[in-house]
């Protein structure tokens, strides 16, 4: 973990600011101490927390294979653009990260900005502790409160992600802004039969999840077409929640894949 980090993150018990308290450790000033991993993030998990089910090793290897080739391009750089554009300090955090991706793209249009990426998986975690020299990343519940200090951010990133409301409001600082993306009824089509569906009422839902603490600024929706080989279309399929409904060793053939989704950026509202 970068020192210069850890005053970004909060204790989990007292909700303190963390700094280095040792080789390997952090900690409050209340006494409460965290190890780090030796792949250099922490785990900052609540003491009583639900039983959620992370992304397994197979879920984040397709996941970073098929961001790898490019596919979702467009949508990197329109998160980039949003980092890029913020004047307010603090950092990018990014909900729900996954392996970093994304956050590690944005961190290359902002010279010298950090970012902080919280995951439930250990598997994703460990692998966004590596994405970028500027990233921290932590084992977090994303539902819950974060482990991250009051506004603390100047972006908050959610990329098909649960969406938090307050506490988005709360790490956020006041001249941010949170950048969301969600999928459109299409996105995925050709692969209905092996993904799960987008619900038509999303962007009602996603404007309820957000208000009153937030209110939209911007809104742009993205359409492209994909050329995927066999072993892209195992990616795409196996790097979600469709993981678990569709075997391992499914035969996939290539084919065209539409990929519609919705970039939009919110605002607090206080």
């Amino acid at each position: 973990m970068r020192d210069d980090l850890l005053p970004v993150l909060a204790c989990t018990v007292c909700r303190e600011p963390l700094a280095r308290t040792g080789d390997g450790q952090a900690g409050c000033t209340n006494g409460h101490r965290f190890d780090e991993a030796k792949q250099g993030h922490l785990t900052l998990l609540p003491a009583k927390r639900r039983a959620l089910t992370a992304d397994t090793p197979e879920m984040v290897d397709a996941r970073i294979r098929f961001l790898g080739r490019g596919h979702y391009a467009l949508v990197e750089r329109a998160l980039a653009a949003v980092v890029a554009s913020s004047d307010a300090p603090g950092v990018v955090l990014d909900v729900g990260s996954g392996p970093g991706t994304y956050l590690a793209q944005a961190l290359r249009a902002a010279d010298g900005r950090l970012g902080v990426a919280l995951d439930l998986s250990p598997v994703a975690v460990r692998r966004a502790a590596r994405v970028h020299e500027r990233v921290d990343a932590v084992v977090a519940d994303v539902t819950e409160r974060l482990p991250v200090v009051d506004g603390a951010a100047a972006v908050v990133l959610d990329v098909f992600a649960p969406r938090n409301q307050r506490e988005y409001a709360r790490v956020l600082h006041p001249d941010g802004v949170l950048a969301v993306v969600t999928p459109r009824p299409g996105h995925l089509a050709e692969l209905a039969e092996a993904t799960i569906s987008v619900d038509p009422e999303k962007d009602r839902r996603l404007h309820d999840s957000l208000t009153p603490s937030f209110v939209q600024r911007s809104s742009e929706d993205l359409t492209w077409t994909m050329e995927l080989d066999a072993a892209d279309v195992h990616d795409v399929v196996h790097m979600g929640p469709s993981h678990h409904h569709v075997a391992a060793d499914t035969v996939f053939a290539s084919t065209s894949v539409t990929a519609a989704v919705t970039v939009s950026t919110w605002a607090p509202t206080a």
